[in-house]
């Protein structure tokens, strides 16, 4: 092997070991496409959670201020048959299933709360010179039978 296709291998490891990373980079990266289209999506699905337990609160507030009425209190009691005509009905609230509602965490039933956080750049210029070494080798390879076809 001559010297100009040595410096030649050279330059052509370096310039797709830089190539490669910066593609990977952007790809694979903290920062690439994939980290930004996983947390897009996460995103998502955590505004549409949110939509769901908006409308569960609205309905729940609604039916507290329906249950506080009196009228209401006597309707409910009737329908399960608790009130007879003359009696009195009386409400108790439970104080500490406020304090539970308060410090339940919402469950996490479609995914595991992981996303794909990206490649740190030490990994992606590993993989980038990875790859650069596997193609200057086949160039390498191909170049070499190329002059032995001469």
């Amino acid at each position: 092997m001559n010297k100009s296709m040595t410096s030649k291998l050279g330059h052509i490891f370096i310039f797709m070991s830089i190539l490669t990373y910066f593609i990977l980079l952007g790809l694979l990266g903290e920062e690439g496409y994939l980290h930004s289209r996983a947390m897009r999506r996460e995103l998502e699905t955590l505004r549409q959670r949110q939509e769901v337990l908006n409308l569960q609160v609205e309905a729940l507030e609604k039916q507290k201020e329906l249950m506080s009425s009196q009228d209401a209190l006597k309707d409910a009691a009737f329908r399960f048959g608790y009130q007879g005509e003359g009696e009195q009905v009386f409400y108790f609230t439970n104080g500490d299933s406020q304090e539970q509602a308060r410090h339940a965490k919402p469950s996490l039933s479609d995914t595991d709360g992981r996303t794909f956080e990206g490649l740190s750049k030490p990994w992606v210029a590993l993989i980038a010179l990875a790859f650069s070494l596997l193609f200057t080798l086949v160039w390498h390879k191909g170049a070499k039978r190329r002059a032995s076809n001469r």
